[in-house]
């Protein structure tokens, strides 16, 4: 399991450093129709750093999880966890996406 929350751990990093990137009005790592159709991109790119970074710390959580609960339920719970973070994550996103097309 350490692997696996080593791995996490990365990922949640790299997200979390696009989300701060995403918060302060940077836009160059977002492309896609809806960005091209919006006036406002800088506005789109900070209200889409937030699902992001809820993102970035929930795998954080899921890799200390992973080390700290028993090895017996820990991928089930760790499993479990990504995917009720990424559905709220998509779920935001895709909010944020209607809100600026």
């Amino acid at each position: 399991m350490i692997a696996f929350s080593i791995m996490m751990w990365f990922v949640s990093i790299t997200l979390v450093f696009l989300s701060i990137s995403l918060l302060r009005g940077n836009y160059a790592s977002v492309h896609g129709k809806v960005l091209d159709s919006t006036d406002d991109k800088k506005g789109y790119a900070k209200a889409l750093g937030k699902p992001i970074l809820l993102l970035g710390v929930g795998l954080a959580v899921v890799g200390i999880t992973a080390v700290v609960l028993p090895q017996k339920y820990s991928i089930l719970i760790s499993v479990a966890f990504i995917v009720i973070i990424s559905m709220i994550a998509v779920t935001w996103g895709g909010k944020i996406s209607n809100k600026f097309s």
